[in-house]
C-alpha cells in the first residue's frame, strides 16, 4: 500500500504520531546517557577519593620506612585518616589487609580484625571477596565493581558501587563506595524535568500539528468538494480561500478561474445552443422556421426521387395578421401565432411536419403522400381549426387563412421551388377569393413568365448584369448632401431595364434575396474602394437590406468580411432595414441592432409608418435615422391629415434623438413644408434623381448644395 491510498490527514497524524515518538525516544536517550554520565561522575569521584588517601599512605608508609615516624605512630595516624575521610551522605574508606581483613571500618568498628569470609551481614558478600582477591592478583590496577552491601546505619543490604586498590610496597587493599540509591532523588528530579520539558515539547509539536492540519486538511477538503460540485456542473458556489498567501491560495485561485471558465463555457454554450435552436426554430411557436423546413423538404425530395413518390406541400398564409399586430401589440400576436400552431399540431399526424415561414405563415410537409380526396380533407380541416374564434382577454379573434398547394414532382424538384410556388399560389388563392388552391390551377404562361425570369435573375446575379446607382440624402440644416442611397439596377439582355419593384420580391420569394443582398454589399465595398483610392471624398452609403439577410446570425462576421477584404471601414455605410424587421421578437432585434451598430455602421429604418412599427416600439432600439414612407410624403401639401403625421413623426422622434429623412420629395412647396417642419435631411426626384457612379462622382468633386429658400 502505497502513500497515495492514505487522505492528507491520516498522513499528517502518522507524521504528528512519528515525532512524538521521535520526542519520547529522544527524552529516554538523553535521560539515559545522563544517567551514565552520573555514574561515571560518582565511578571518577570515588577513584579520586581513594588515590588521595592512598597517595597519603604511600607517604606515611615511607616515613615509617624511613624511621622518621614510630609504628604507633604510622597506626595512629592511618587510623586518622581512615576516620576522618568523609564525604556525601554516607561515603567513607575502609581498609584491608591480607585481601580480606577488615583492618579499619570508621562505620562498623565491630568488624575490625575480621575476615569478610567470618562477617554474616551481608549474608552473600562474595562478591566483595571475589573482587578484593581480583586485586590482589593484580595490583598495579585498581577495580570499580557493583556489590550489595548495607548502609552504616544498618537495613537491608544494598546496591553499592565500590572501588578499591592495593596500596603499593603493603599489603594494605583501601577502598570505598557510593550507594546507588542514594543518587535516586538527583535521578528523579532529572527525570521530572525531562518528562516535563519531553510533555511541553510534545504537547506544543502536536498543537502545532493540528493547526497546521486544520490549515491544510481543512481547506483541501472544502476545495476538493467544491471541485466536485463544480464537475457536476455546479456554478453558483463562491469559492473559498483565495484570500491565502499560501499553496492554498493558488489552488483556490486556479479553482475561481476554473469556475470561471466553466460559467463562461456555459453562456456560450447555452449561446450556441440557442444560436442553433434560432438557425432552425421559431422562437414563439417552437415550431422549424423557414430553413430548417427546407432542409427537412429537401431531404424528402432526395429520398423519393427514385420512385417519383409525391411530397405535397401547404403554404398557410393567415389574412390580416399585420393589421391585428398594429392594433393588438406584439404580445397579443405571439399568443395568435402559438394557438394557432398548437391547434394545427393537435390535428397533423406523426408523418406531418409544421413549420413557421413568416411573421404571418406556416408551412406544412405532407409525408407519405396522402391521395387528393384525404388532402382536401386535411385542408378543410386545417382552415376550419385555424378560423374558430381565439380568445384574447375580453376579445375574440377570428382568423382567416389561404393555403396554397404544390406536389414533387409536378410542380418542381427543388425545395424552394415548392415552398415558393406554394406561397404564389396562396396569394392567387387571396386575390380570387379562394380558400385554398393547388399551384397547377395558376395560369401556365404567367408561372413560366416568372420562372424564366428568376432564372434569369440567377444569371444576373452570378454574371454581373446588375449595377448601382446612387441618390443623395441633403441636409436641410446646411443643404449638403449628407448621404447617399444605393440603388440596384437590372438590365436585361433581352427585356431591357427591370424594375426592381419586379425582381426584387421575385427573389424574395424564390429564395435569392440573400444572395442579391450579398452581391450589393460586395458591390459598395468595391466601389468605396475605388473612391478611396482615388482620394475622393464621399459621403456615408446607405445600402437597402432584407430582414432576411440581417437577421442571419452570421450576418456581422459576413459583413466584416466582404468590407475587410476591399479594407473599408464600416463606418463610410448605413444600412437601411423595412418596418418588418421590427416585428420580429423586440428583445432579438435590439441584440442584432447592437451587435451590427458596434461594426461602425449607422442603421436607419426604410418606409416608416406603413408597417408594424411605432415610435413607442422603436424608442429603445440602437438606431440612428427613420426614413418616413413616400406616401405620406406625396400629398403632404393637400392632405392635412398626412401633414399632421409628418409632423407628430419629426416631434417625437427628435424628441427620441433620432433623425429624420423624408423620402419622395418631388415639389418646391413639400420642401418648403418639411423644412418648415424642422425635418432633419430630404431625398427625393426634386433635389436629385439616382446617378450613375461617373454621375455621382461628378457631383461628389463639384460639392453639392441644393438651394435655400
Amino acid at each position: 500500500m502505497t502513500l497515495s491510498n492514505f487522505t492528507i490527514r491520516q498522513k499528517l497524524i502518522g507524521l504528528v504520531l512519528i515525532l512524538a515518538l521521535g520526542i519520547v525516544t529522544t527524552s529516554c536517550l538523553a535521560f539515559y546517557f545522563s544517567y551514565q554520565d552520573t555514574l561515571s561522575g560518582k565511578k571518577e569521584q570515588i577513584r579520586s577519593v581513594v588515590q588521595s588517601a592512598a597517595s597519603q599512605i604511600i607517604l606515611l608508609n615511607q616515613r615509617k620506612n624511613a624511621q622518621e615516624i614510630t609504628e604507633q605512630e604510622f597506626d595512629q595516624r592511618l587510623h586518622d585518616l581512615i576516620y576522618s575521610t568523609a564525604y556525601g551522605a554516607h561515603g567513607y574508606l575502609y581498609l584491608l589487609k591480607n585481601e580480606t581483613q577488615i583492618h579499619l571500618h570508621p562505620k562498623r568498628s565491630d568488624l575490625e580484625g575480621l575476615y569478610l569470609e567470618e562477617v554474616t551481614e551481608p549474608a552473600d558478600n562474595q562478591l566483595m571477596i571475589n573482587g578484593l582477591k581480583q586485586i590482589s592478583k593484580e595490583p598495579d590496577k585498581s577495580l570499580c565493581w557493583t556489590v550489595s552491601w548495607p548502609k552504616p546505619d544498618g537495613g537491608a543490604s544494598v546496591a553499592k558501587l565500590t572501588y578499591a586498590q592495593l596500596i603499593p610496597d603493603t599489603d594494605f587493599i583501601l577502598g570505598t563506595g557510593v550507594y546507588i540509591d542514594d543518587l535516586i532523588p538527583r535521578y528523579i528530579k532529572r527525570a521530572l524535568s525531562y518528562f516535563v520539558v519531553t510533555l511541553i515539547v510534545l504537547l506544543t509539536a502536536i498543537a502545532t500539528a493540528i493547526i497546521i492540519s486544520r490549515n491544510i486538511v481543512s481547506p483541501i477538503i472544502n476545495l476538493s468538494a467544491q471541485m466536485e460540485k463544480l464537475s457536476e456542473g455546479d456554478t453558483d458556489q463562491t469559492v473559498k480561500f483565495t484570500h491565502h498567501g499560501d499553496e492554498i491560495g493558488q489552488m483556490a485561485r486556479a479553482l475561481e478561474r476554473f469556475r470561471e471558465y466553466l460559467i463562461e463555457n456555459k453562456r456560450l454554450r447555452y449561446a450556441h445552443e440557442h444560436v442553433q435552436f434560432l438557425e432552425n426554430f421559431d422562437p414563439v411557436t417552437r415550431l422549424y422556421n423557414r430553413r430548417a423546413m427546407g432542409e427537412s423538404l429537401e431531404r424528402e425530395i432526395i429520398r423519393n426521387f427514385e420512385t417519383q413518390g409525391k411530397v405535397h406541400f401547404l403554404f398557410i398564409r393567415l389574412d390580416l395578421l399585420r393589421n391585428l399586430t398594429i392594433e393588438l401589440g406584439d404580445e397579443q400576436r405571439d399568443q395568435i401565432l402559438i394557438e394557432t400552431a398548437n391547434r394545427l399540431k393537435g390535428i397533423l399526424s406523426i408523418n406531418h411536419r409544421l413549420a413557421k415561414l413568416s411573421e404571418g405563415s406556416f408551412g406544412l410537409m405532407l409525408v407519405n403522400k396522402p391521395k387528393d380526396t384525404k388532402l382536401e380533407e386535411l385542408i378543410n380541416t386545417i382552415l376550419q381549426t385555424i378560423e374558430r374564434p381565439i380568445k384574447l382577454q375580453n376579445l375574440h379573434i377570428q382568423i382567416v387563412a389561404r393555403i396554397g398547394v404544390t406536389s414533387y414532382p409536378e410542380d418542381g424538384d427543388q425545395q424552394f421551388e415548392l415552398i415558393g410556388r406554394s406561397e404564389i399560389a396562396a396569394k392567387t388563392a387571396r386575390k380570387q377569393e379562394q380558400s385554398w388552391l393547388y399551384f397547377s390551377q395558376i395560369k401556365e404562361q404567367q408561372v413560366e413568365s416568372k420562372m424564366e425570369l428568376w432564372q434569369d435573375l440567377s444569371t444576373a446575379i452570378d454574371e454581373n448584369q446588375l449595377y448601382l446607382v446612387f441618390q443623395p440624402l441633403f441636409d436641410l440644416s446646411n443643404n449638403a448632401a449628407l448621404s447617399a442611397e444605393t440603388l440596384l439596377r437590372w438590365n436585361h439582355p433581352e427585356l431591357g431595364p427591370i424594375s426592381p419593384a419586379v425582381f426584387v420580391p421575385l427573389a424574395e420569394q424564390s429564395g435569392l434575396i440573400s444572395r442579391l443582398d450579398h452581391w450589393v454589399l460586395n458591390a459598395v465595398a468595391k466601389q468605396c474602394r475605388a473612391w478611396l483610392d482615388a482620394e475622393l471624398p464621399f459621403p456615408k452609403i446607405a445600402i437597402n437590406l432584407s430582414g432576411i439577410s440581417f437577421l442571419r446570425s452570421n450576418f456581422e462576421n459576413k459583413l466584416h468580411t466582404i468590407f475587410d477584404q476591399y479594407d473599408v471601414s464600416l463606418e463610410h455605410i448605413e444600412l437601411e432595414l423595412t418596418e418588418g424587421v421590427l416585428i420580429e421578437d423586440l428583445a432579438r432585434i435590439q441584440d442584432k441592432l447592437q451587435r451590427v451598430r458596434e461594426t461602425g455602421a449607422s442603421i436607419s429604418i426604410d418606409d416608416f409608418g406603413t408597417g408594424y412599427s411605432s415610435l413607442s416600439r422603436i424608442k429603445n432600439l440602437p438606431i440612428d435615422h427613420i426614413k418616413i414612407d413616400k406616401s405620406f410624403i406625396d400629398d403632404l401639401d393637400a392632405n392635412t391629415q398626412d401633414l399632421k403625421i409628418v409632423q407628430a413623426i419629426i416631434l417625437m422622434a427628435q424628441g427620441l434623438q433620432l433623425k429624420v429623412v423624408a423620402e419622395g420629395v418631388e415639389t418646391e412647396l413639400q420642401l418648403s413644408i418639411l423644412r418648415e417642419a424642422k425635418c432633419d435631411i430630404v431625398q427625393g426626384y426634386l433635389l436629385s434623381r439616382p446617378l450613375s457612379v461617373a454621375d455621382f462622382e461628378a457631383l461628389i468633386d463639384e460639392d453639392l448644395i441644393i438651394e435655400g429658400d
